[in-house]
């Protein structure tokens, strides 16, 4: 299976919002762009609401809306937006919020509150990671004499159903060597698997007759998820969930699953997005740019953005489209110094101050 890129290479330095749209139009600008519509997929959430309107402030033009709830790409509206402009400007992706808390980003709400954000990512994600977490704190490792064993309770010895609701498959094989020594109270116990204690081998050393929990030892190796995916439906859950199921082991075993869930959704919708456009859209001679990356949420109000992924098709010339890289895009983006408009904002909405 394919691989989504790794954390490192994502996590590029973040940049303000105007310093980001400024370059993208210097970009564009040497680049000839003419009549351009900007647009921008980005999940609903109040948070995104100024970035939006900046994006048209830097353009001098309304931003088209391409995107639904938890950022996705609805490909279909790329038909209208390209009929009200020659070229367009892209960018998206989605978006976490700044406060950390047990790996999930949060932000504050207007009536005080702190929440998940963004909140239709976390929901996607918490059914997952309380799998991983239950079994994590249920799969026991201890010594018994001078050899190290594994105790895996008989949830995860049974081979789950799949059903609508996601449930976690162990790959028992790879925790334990051989058969069972015994039965304990609610599993059994095995001698522990050689290439696992190997490579954990500071932890084993460490074991007494008491023992830990395997907690983070247990890795995407080591399991996987069995659910029904639901392939026909629309619905904004069941898109994400079917986009990255493939991925939810890695993600839920991450520092950060929040983030690592966004930036994978992130990544899978740039891709939807440029397979659209190179293989089924009306291009002619239009040029096309995107950049996609994460926003991270300080505030309702306040974010900044890191840049992932970029896409150049100039012309219409879909063999010589430019796909860019996290550390490609970002090296592109800070050759070209921010261009910002000269009118105030109230000017762009024309608003006049009588």
């Amino acid at each position: 299976m394919i691989s989504p890129p790794d954390p490192r290479l994502l996590d590029q330095p973040a940049m303000a919002v105007l310093d980001l749209y400024g370059r993208m139009l210097s970009y564009t600008r040497s680049k000839n762009f003419q009549g351009v519509q900007p647009a921008m997929w980005q999940c609903s959430d109040e948070s995104q609401g100024i970035k939006r309107a900046l994006f048209g402030y830097v353009y001098d033009w309304p931003v088209f809306n391409l995107g639904r709830v938890g950022a996705l790409i609805d490909e279909q509206r790329l038909i209208p937006a390209g009929r009200h402009g020659q070229d367009l400007v892209i960018f998206g992706g989605s978006h976490i919020g700044s406060q950390l808390k047990n790996g999930i980003g949060h932000v504050e709400r207007v009536n005080g509150t702190n929440s998940p954000c963004c909140g239709m990512l976390f929901r996607v994600l918490k059914d997952y990671l309380q799998l991983y977490q239950r079994a994590s704190c249920l799969i026991r490792l201890f010594r018994e004499g001078s050899s190290p064993r594994i105790e895996i309770p008989y949830k995860y010895l049974f081979m789950p159903r799949a059903s609508d609701r996601p449930q976690l498959k162990l790959y028992v094989e790879r925790l334990v060597e051989g058969s069972a020594l015994r039965d304990s109270g609610h599993g059994k116990i095995y001698r522990l698997n050689r290439e696992f204690a190997n490579h954990h081998d500071f932890a084993i050393r460490q074991l007494d007759s008491e023992g830990r929990l395997i907690a983070d030892m247990l890795d995407s190796d080591h399991f996987a998820f069995v659910q029904k995916l639901n392939h026909d439906s629309q619905e904004a859950e069941d898109l994400i969930i079917t986009s990255v199921f493939g991925f939810m082991s890695e993600i839920v075993t991450s520092p950060h699953p929040h983030r690592r869930l966004a930036d994978i959704h992130t990544w899978r919708q740039f891709h939807l997005l440029t397979n659209y456009l190179t293989d089924r859209f009306e291009l002619r001679d239009r040029n096309v740019f995107i950049v996609a990356g994460l926003c991270i949420d300080h505030s309702v109000r306040l974010n900044t953005i890191i840049p992932q992924f970029g896409f150049l098709l100039e012309n219409g010339r879909v063999l010589d489209a430019e796909y860019f890289g996290p550390e490609e895009i970002n090296a592109l983006l800070n050759r070209h110094p921010p261009t910002l408009p000269e009118k105030s904002f109230m000017e762009y909405a024309g608003v006049s101050r009588a």
